[in-house]
């Protein structure tokens, strides 16, 4: 089908928090999928693992780091404020401020004039006003634990997608992340939840001729223990702010988590909010955090330029980004890689508990909104005790492969090697016959010019 015919060339499907395994165990009940999305795979998405930052590598193409938008909540210490606190910096994507990340990014989205959003949490470039219908609906299925409606609205929104002569339609399901906070990954709900979404496509894409990718922005794990990661870091660096409760004169730090298994972390540097920590503050705090119980990582950023530092029970390892090549030494990491491509990294890494770490922390730490420091929770915990309601139990963020490896099918084959889901972003647009040169300043072009480097889009 031409991409610039009037119907899409082709869906692209999200299933929000799908992780792979509820989708190999589920498949067999999936006849749609599996029928009309033959091949199969898995691609490492981004860190953090979250939805909102985790959707820029499918939309632009980029990482969170590129896009700058480090989180679901982040702070921006050099906006400056003339108050104690709370800080202009600050922002949540979790309410109102869900709004601004149109303006919070450059990034340049496929809706800006090649994708039509049936349904999307990020709204960047989207031809549509802000759907208040939408958010009203999602609001009220995170109180009353509808979430069945929401997709069915998706579903809705996808048929009508079909007709608005865009090459590429764009949706997104939440059903399976959320009822997996909700009630857990052993409840029946999520994979109730996605055999209804194949029933849905089954019946919304009844007649489609064009291609069809499905894929999830990030994984999901069962939680047991909710670590309290604000009074922790007020035990070792003195007042601590977090959200909801952002009213505190001169705190010394700022913790904000996202997916609840990773949170950015800002300390107020010596002369104020406007400096950073010094490196020995920054990472003495690191490593007393490594170490507790429910931790998986802290990184930090490293001495050298595009460098950072991986701080864990079992030791510390370095990572970093030198004249478009990676590097990565340490006993955290299988193996030590020298001058490695970005492909050669993903491939030497595929198999590690944190794949792809040097791309993933070199990225994230060139934008000035990344934290001080970046804490991954261990699978089967979190890093939020009070005030989320209702209470989570599966969490998703960190940086591990629990997180961040998430399941690919696709009714065409899929590029040969490991992937990204950035890669999926290349792959899309191939497939409805884009040039990904569109997308000058994305890295999935970057990448496939071997010119990528650490930055943010501007």
């Amino acid at each position: 089908m031409d991409a610039r015919g009037d119907g899409p060339a082709v869906v692209v499907v999200i299933i929000d928090g799908l992780p792979v395994d509820l989708l190999e165990r589920e498949l067999p009940r999936l006849p749609f999928l599996r029928e009309r999305a033959p091949h199969g795979g898995q691609a490492v998405s981004c860190f953090p693992s979250t939805t909102g930052p985790a959707y820029f590598p499918f939309l632009a193409g980029t990482t969170p780091g590129r896009a700058n938008v480090t989180g679901i909540r982040w702070f921006d210490r050099t906006v400056a404020t003339p108050s104690r606190f709370p800080h202009r910096g600050l922002r949540s994507y979790v309410g109102p401020d869900a709004a601004k990340m149109r303006s919070d990014t450059e990034a340049r989205t496929i809706f800006a004039r090649d994708a039509w959003p049936a349904s999307t949490p990020v709204n960047k470039d989207s031809p549509k006003r802000r759907e208040r219908s939408r958010d009203l609906l999602w609001a009220l299925a995170h109180v009353l634990d509808t979430w069945e409606q929401a997709d069915r609205r998706t579903a809705w929104k996808l048929g009508r997608g079909l007709e608005k002569g865009r090459p590429i339609v764009f949706s997104v399901f939440p059903s399976v992340d959320e009822l997996g906070h909700v009630h857990g990954l052993e409840d029946a709900g999520p994979g109730e939840a996605l055999r209804r979404i194949d029933d849905m496509l089954a019946e919304k894409l009844d007649g489609f001729a064009g291609e069809l990718l499905v894929s999830a922005d990030h994984g999901l794990t069962d939680t047991e223990r909710h670590l309290d990661l604000r009074a922790l870091v007020e035990e070792r660096a003195g007042p601590t702010l977090a959200y909801p409760l952002i009213v505190k004169g001169d705190p010394e730090a700022v913790v904000c988590e996202s997916g609840n298994a990773m949170a950015n972390v800002y300390l107020r540097g010596e002369d104020g909010w406007a400096d950073r920590p010094s490196p020995d503050r920054a990472r003495d705090l690191a490593r007393e955090l490594a170490g507790l119980d429910g931790v998986d990582s802290v990184a930090i950023r490293g001495a050298e330029p595009d460098s950072a530092e991986l701080h864990t029970a079992e030791g510390s390892g370095e990572v970093g980004c030198s004249e478009g090549t990676l590097w990565q030494r340490g006993v955290v990491f299988a193996r030590e890689l020298d001058g490695a491509s970005p492909a050669q990294a993903l491939a030497a890494s595929w198999t590690d508990e944190r794949p792809d770490a040097a791309f993933a922390l070199t990225s994230l730490f060139a934008s000035e909104r990344a934290g001080d420091l970046l804490v991954s929770a261990s699978v089967g915990s979190d890093l939020r005790a009070r005030r989320e309601w209702p209470e989570h139990h599966a969490s998703h963020g960190a940086l591990h492969r629990d997180h961040t490896l998430v399941p690919v099918r696709s009714s065409a084959p899929l590029p040969q090697g490991p992937l990204r889901t950035l890669d999926l972003f290349s792959f899309t647009l191939e497939l409805a016959g884009i040039p990904l040169a569109d997308y000058p300043a994305s890295d999935a072009y970057l990448l496939a010019q071997d010119a990528w480097t650490p930055g943010v889009a501007r």
